[in-house]
């Protein structure tokens, strides 16, 4: 680490600088003005889950409000059993509606998990039909 005047510190940054400092502390605490903040990211992640507590970072994601979760239950239901695979789809969906996301049944083996800006239109599946014509 260099050890930098506190003034060639201030000088990186490009945007105003806030300093509040009291003569007898050793340290500076700064504050950055934003103006313009970034808009925020959407994950799409992808999950299998085996056991009921690999459940755990999928209902942090969901409760993080940003993430498109695409989970794959097939594992759970055959090795766990359904009521393994109840309870879990159970606490996905009380986490769910807690964010306010949307959780949709896709096949028998996976579970989508949407944000509440997201629109999950369900249609016609596509058979035998070409998908570029």
């Amino acid at each position: 680490m260099t050890n930098l005047p506190i003034d060639k510190f201030l000088n990186i940054f490009k945007k105003n600088v806030n300093i509040e400092s009291s003569s007898n502390s050793d340290y500076v605490e700064l504050e950055v003005e934003q103006k313009d903040k970034p808009l925020a990211k959407i994950y799409v992640k992808y999950y299998s889950l085996v056991k009921f507590e690999d459940s755990s970072p999928i209902l942090n994601d969901i409760r993080s409000g940003y993430t498109l979760a695409f989970i794959k239950i097939k594992d759970l239901k055959e090795k766990g059993g359904v009521e393994e695979l109840k309870r879990t789809i159970s606490k996905l969906k009380k986490s769910a509606d807690a964010a306010e996301a949307q959780i949709i049944g896709i096949d028998e083996d996976y579970l989508l998990v949407v944000p509440n800006f997201v629109k999950v239109e369900k249609g016609e599946v596509l058979q035998d039909k070409p998908i570029l014509q």
